[in-house]
């Protein structure tokens, strides 16, 4: 996907000024704490600068952030050595990436991604076979096929004038069908933040 590639490797560099440590950030590191271990192998789909997962690596084993944006992987990689986090890495490559062994991780997790990929049902049948049996999946997504339609013409229009990438409209009864159909047991689902737009699930793997 070069052209979503460019657009996250163009926007890098101030990544990190939107992004807001809240409530709603405590919480989700907290949900994920409950789930890794302290020996858990983790795997951040979509990992953007690392910011999220450089704060999952005090829960986990072992993390490895990935994101088809080389430039978002550099600066992920840099915060990484900075802060002497040794038990983080980053690479540039996506989930379906063969590097990726399946079976071979305690919990995947993906943070405002699922709209974005070209096909949501695979990409969530992936991260099911990179899992150990019982391991969780953790995604947040906005689901914008449940919205006000005015925003979805809205995002339309962002699209087109290339403010933003290409937006799915993704709906809870169709994402929580793909979650089940793939062979996921959802544990939670859930808004536990209206005003961030996103839902949040918890998944374990059959």
């Amino acid at each position: 996907m070069p052209t979503s590639i460019s657009f996250w490797n163009r926007r890098a560099r101030n990544y990190d000024r939107k992004l807001y440590k809240g409530p709603n950030y405590a919480a989700r590191l907290e949900r994920a704490a409950e789930v890794f271990g302290d020996n858990a192998n983790v795997l951040d789909v979509g990992c953007a600068t690392g910011e999220i997962t450089l704060d999952l690596a005090q829960h986990a084993g072992q993390i490895l952030g990935i994101d088809h944006a080389e430039n978002m992987i550099e600066a992920g990689n840099a915060k990484a050595r900075e802060r002497g986090i040794d038990n983080c890495r980053f690479e540039a490559i996506e989930a379906s990436d063969p590097s990726l062994e399946a079976g071979s991780f305690n919990a995947v997790t993906n943070y405002s991604l699922l709209h974005l990929v070209d096909d949501p049902h695979a990409t969530i049948q992936r991260f099911h076979e990179l899992l150990r049996p019982g391991g969780h999946l953790l995604t947040e997504a906005p689901l914008i096929g449940d919205w006000n339609p005015l925003w979805r013409v809205l995002l339309g229009s962002m699209v087109g004038l290339r403010v933003c990438p290409k937006i799915g409209a993704l709906k809870l009864n169709g994402l929580e069908k793909m979650m089940t159909d793939a062979g996921f047991e959802i544990l939670d689902s859930n808004v536990y933040n209206p005003k961030s737009g996103m839902h949040c699930f918890l998944a374990r793997k059959r």
